[in-house]
């Protein structure tokens, strides 16, 4: 293989229909999306742009919101299945399953190792008796990247008939009255987007991509922060940016959360098969 509510919760961007009560401003002309989170605080702004031209640690780690010097990586391949907790390739921060009606994680075969199979697709998007199950690990303060670089993806493979309103790849932080950051596969035509919000401003960033995944092939997903831009690759090909402030901070404890944000109703369940999930935080300048 290659390449909190506030329980614990990871919460964000459900899909970017906005909602009665938000600012919109675009980057860009995109298709309708919904947030699906409650406001809680001050009104958030959206910006999406698209492609140019076109609470202790599961693992066990002491400390694990201290945050080291250096560029840090963790890295999940799911290669030795899902006995809990799930360590990532440095061992450094373990995850475990969080599931509700019935939901159901298997680990599947993908190019001579193992991925991760998330329950199917309910009928009802959001219905409380939809399953859901997602992988989080204990608190990761440790991954902020501040003011810093960042990138961060994952491989997934998405079906046709799997896409639905909101599909949270992988996680960390809030959207309001927090700060975060996010990969999902949203929408119908199931196109992937990077998501990121600062500390201090209420404006969501969206780098959203000009092209769908649910084509059930394998695809890598990428999200990069640097230089001011917000960028979305796919199959390592650059597929939609947008610009932020350089200024913008991510700094917060919460976890990591694959396949979704909790296991609330409305929880963005992610539908398909994920594998190689990974964040690297590089040092601060």
């Amino acid at each position: 293989m290659r390449h909190r509510r506030r329980l614990l919760l990871c919460a964000g961007l459900a899909g970017l229909v906005v909602a009665a009560g938000f600012v919109v401003r675009w980057a860009s002309a995109p298709p309708a999306r919904e947030l699906a989170e409650p406001v809680t605080g001050s009104t958030p702004s959206l910006a999406i742009g698209h492609a140019p031209g076109a609470p202790a640690s599961p693992s066990g780690s002491p400390a694990a919101s201290v945050e080291p010097h250096g560029d840090i990586t963790v890295r999940y391949t799911f290669d030795n299945g899902l006995s809990e907790p799930i360590g990532d390739a440095g061992g450094r921060l373990g995850l475990r399953s969080r599931r509700a009606e019935g939901g159901e994680l298997s680990a599947v075969p993908h190019d001579g190792g193992l991925a991760v199979r998330f329950p199917p697709r309910c009928e009802h998007y959001g219905a409380q008796s939809c399953a859901r199950a997602i992988l989080q690990s204990g608190r990761a303060g440790f991954l902020n990247p501040g003011r810093g670089s960042i990138t961060y993806g994952a491989s997934v493979l998405v079906q046709p008939n799997e896409t639905s309103k909101g599909a949270n790849v992988v996680q960390k932080g809030f959207s309001v009255g927090d700060s975060q950051f996010k990969l999902q596969v949203d929408g119908v035509a199931g196109q992937p987007s990077c998501v990121i919000v600062g500390t201090s401003s209420a404006t969501i960033f969206v780098a959203m991509a000009s092209r769908s995944v649910a084509d059930g092939r394998w695809h890598r997903l990428a999200c990069s922060r640097g230089n001011a831009l917000l960028t979305v690759a796919v199959d390592g090909v650059e597929a939609g940016r947008t610009a932020i402030p350089s200024s913008l901070s991510i700094a917060n404890d919460d976890p990591i959360c694959i396949g979704g944000k909790g296991t609330s109703a409305n929880n963005d369940q992610f539908v398909g098969i994920i594998d190689d999930v990974f964040v690297t935080r590089f040092a601060r300048p």
